[in-house]
């Protein structure tokens, strides 16, 4: 897998290829790894499918971050990119290039390694399926990629999805047996999240897609290895 690095802070380009090499040795991989002190140095011979993925430095003097990703989304639309800033507001601006994610300075490893590998899967490239949901407004079709969790409400199941809130009809249970092909993991009694959308693990708690989740003690032990498997690209 070929990584690119794209920072003026010559600091940052260090610590971003010490977390690769330390990502790659812990997950058995081979990263080849390229560094640039810019925007404009990368764009100066960029080519298409050179790279799997780009962390780009949003504040960069010259090309930024974000014009730099326009100008490369414009030749490559395949490349996964994830920016690098210290601004959050940046993530809403990123759905523009199709970034994949972003990750706030100063960086730590932890929260390093839950982006890289949720970025990761997103550059394997894989084509999602699509399920049919029995909602109380009719049958509906939506891709599994789309669906951030299912909660059980009243009877109901609540699929949270990228376009909204779907009411259905159904049982977590089969639910939870039909999607685990497609990395959902269940949490909680009442919760089935999709693995790539989790931002965040703690101790009793996920954040997936934004939304803080419970983890209920039945569930904890496996989680870890669960999304670390999914996020892996082997079966589950």
């Amino acid at each position: 897998m070929r990584i690119a690095i794209a920072d003026d802070e010559t600091r940052m380009r260090e610590t971003l290829r010490d977390y690769c090499r330390r990502y790659a040795h812990e997950h058995t991989l081979e990263l080849d790894v390229d560094d640039f002190p810019s925007g404009d140095a990368l764009l100066l011979d960029y080519e298409r499918g050179r790279y799997d993925m780009l962390l780009l430095d949003v504040e960069m003097p010259g090309a930024d971050g974000l014009d730099t990703a326009r100008r490369i989304r414009a030749l490559d639309e395949d490349v996964t990119i994830v920016f690098v800033t210290n601004m959050a507001q940046y993530s809403i601006n990123g759905y523009e290039v199709a970034a994949a994610d972003y990750v706030l300075k100063p960086l730590s490893y932890y929260d390093f390694a839950l982006k890289f590998t949720k970025a990761r899967r997103l550059a394997h490239g894989r084509a999602d399926a699509v399920v049919a949901i029995d909602t109380v407004d009719g049958m509906r079709s939506v891709s599994v990629g789309d669906i951030h969790y299912v909660e059980v409400l009243d009877h109901y199941l609540l699929f949270h999805t990228v376009e909204g809130v779907h009411k259905a009809r159904g049982s977590i249970n089969g639910q939870a047996e039909a999607l685990a092909p497609h990395g959902f993991y269940r949490i909680h009694k009442s919760f089935l999240v999709n693995l790539r959308h989790i931002d965040t693990l703690a101790a009793s708690t996920v954040t997936c897609a934004g939304a803080t989740l419970p983890v209920g003690r039945t569930y904890k032990a496996g989680l870890m290895q669960a999304y670390l498997t999914a996020m892996s690209g082997r079966p589950l």
